[in-house]
This record gives C-alpha cells, sequence and structure tokens, in this order.
C-alpha cells in the first residue's frame, strides 16, 4: 500500500512552504521595452520618435495624443514637436518579421530589426544605445566610445557631448538623463533669446541708418532751398538796391536841373512821353499820366 518499497519523502512534500511571487522574465521585458511604444504599448513601426529622456514611441501615437491633449505621464515633459526626434535607425538585413517562414526554419526570437550602423550591434536591449539630438542618429554607445570624434559616424554632421541622448536608461540614470534634458532646453532658450535680440539690434541699426540717411536727404534739400532762398533774396534786394540807387541818382540829377528832353541818348518817342518834351507843352488835353495844371 505504499511506503513499503524504501521510498523517502522529500520536505517540500512534508513541509508546506510559502511559494514566492513570479517572477518577470528579463528578457523578455528588456524586449518588450525596445520593440513596443512607451505610450500605447504597440509594436514600433516607422517612422519611430524618441523623447529627451530616451524613451521610443510611434510619431503617430505621439501625434494623436498631442492633437488630442490626452497625454499621460508618460508623457509629460512633450510640448510638442520640438521636443521629440524622429530616429535615423539602420536596419538590420538579417532580420525576418514573425511569421514570415512556414515551421520549417529555426525563428530567432532575440533578434532585432535594428543594428548599430558601425559595429553592428543589434538593438535588443543587451547592449546600450543612444541617439544624437542634432541628427537622430541611433548608434551604440561602443562606438560611441571607441571612435572618437566630433561628427556623426552615419551623417557626418557635427555634435556636442550634450546632444547624446541613451535610450531607455535604467531607472538609476532618470535623474541624470533628466538633468540633461533640463540643460540642454535651458541652453536652447537662451540660444533662441540671443538669436532675437541679435535680430533686434540688426534691424535697429538698419532703421537708424535709413533714419540717418533719410536726415541727410533733408538736410542737403533744406540747404539747397535755403541757398536758392537767399540766392533769390540776394538778387532782389540787389535788384532794390539798385532800383533806389538809380532812383537817388535821378533825384540827384534832377536837382541839378536835368531834363530828358535834353538828353542826347534818348529818342523821340520816349522824350514824347514826359511833360518836358515841345509836343506835351501844345497839347490842348490832360497828360496820359498826370493831369498838367497849365490847363486849370
Amino acid at each position: 500500500m505504499g511506503c513499503d518499497g524504501g521510498t523517502i519523502p522529500r520536505r517540500d512534500e512534508l513541509v508546506k512552504t510559502k511559494k514566492k511571487p513570479e517572477q518577470k522574465d528579463k528578457d523578455s521585458e528588456r524586449l518588450y521595452r525596445w520593440r513596443h511604444c512607451a505610450a500605447s504599448q504597440t509594436r514600433l513601426k516607422a517612422p519611430i520618435v524618441a523623447c529627451e529622456m530616451g524613451r521610443l514611441y510611434n510619431k503617430e501615437e505621439v501625434l494623436t495624443r498631442l492633437l488630442d491633449r490626452s497625454a499621460d505621464a508618460s508623457m509629460s515633459h512633450i510640448k510638442g514637436l520640438k521636443d521629440i526626434k524622429e530616429l535615423n535607425l539602420t536596419r538590420n538585413p538579417g532580420f525576418k518579421q514573425e511569421g514570415a517562414n512556414k515551421g520549417d526554419a529555426y525563428t530567432d526570437h532575440q533578434a532585432a530589426e535594428y543594428i548599430c550602423p558601425v559595429t553592428s550591434l543589434e538593438m535588443n536591449g543587451k547592449y546600450r544605445f543612444s541617439f544624437i539630438w542634432s541628427c537622430g542618429c541611433v548608434l551604440s554607445e561602443r562606438a560611441l566610445k571607441e571612435v572618437k570624434s566630433e561628427v556623426c559616424h552615419k551623417c557626418a554632421k557635427p555634435y556636442v557631448e550634450e546632444d547624446v541622448v541613451p535610450l531607455n536608461p535604467s531607472e538609476e540614470e532618470q535623474d541624470a538623463v533628466r538633468a540633461c534634458m533640463l540643460s540642454r532646453r535651458v541652453a536652447a532658450k537662451a540660444a533662441k533669446k540671443a538669436k532675437k535680440e541679435a535680430k533686434r539690434s540688426a534691424e535697429g541699426e538698419e532703421e537708424e541708418v535709413a533714419a540717418g540717411t533719410s536726415k541727410g536727404k533733408k538736410a542737403a534739400k533744406i540747404s539747397e532751398d535755403t541757398g536758392a532762398g537767399t540766392s533769390k533774396s540776394t538778387v532782389r534786394v540787389n535788384g532794390l538796391a539798385s532800383a533806389v540807387l538809380r532812383d537817388k541818382d535821378f533825384e540827384k540829377v534832377r536837382s541839378n536841373g536835368f531834363s530828358v528832353a535834353s538828353d542826347p541818348k534818348a529818342s523821340e518817342v520816349y522824350k514824347s512821353l514826359f511833360d518836358t518834351h515841345k509836343t506835351a507843352q501844345k497839347k490842348q488835353s490832360a497828360h496820359w499820366v498826370t493831369c498838367n495844371p497849365q490847363y486849370f
């Protein structure tokens, strides 16, 4: 009836122990983070974007949530398109989509869809990857450390060390990544403000130059008008002075007994206009300018 063949029970059969909680499969969790959107938990598909915290998103999902303003806690730091960057990824030529094989071949579920363009390391979470914020290229951390350069290894655009953002950082790195995000935003805001001030100062200088040019033209015009007015007034004054001098000379000559009738240079027609002419003395009517008092 049992226990007659030398059966020895084990301890777990005699003593009831408390079961340990179910442990997560670390490999499955790691692959899930690198293959699914951090907001909608759906499979990542191009175009793929990343935020300054290093989280991966589907661009369509981010745009939808920004338009609906229904961003959750994982997207609280994303206020607009300037806070995300579309990634420039390198496809893995050996990757096969799930369901592509017919069951007669081995499927490597650890294979990644994207790789590093320099070291060919797969982007499946086993190796650390980062992207450059200025251009969006994704590279492995090994490539960035071993091949020191001031330009991107994929697109050859220049970048600085502060532009390198780690993808899917660990919990211990969250604070450092957030601090880098805030410092990057402050620097971008300061650069934008300086650019606006420089543009405003340049526009002010152009306005001052234009105003100075217009003032110079106005002053030149005023000086020309003043010069013309001065010349005209000078001519007018000179003419008046000449007339006054002529009047004075005439009065002086007349006071000395000079008469137009005795002027040898004057014509008879001109002399006939004056009452000193002999024809004017014999007229029975008044003079054409004034009345002759000898007829009253």
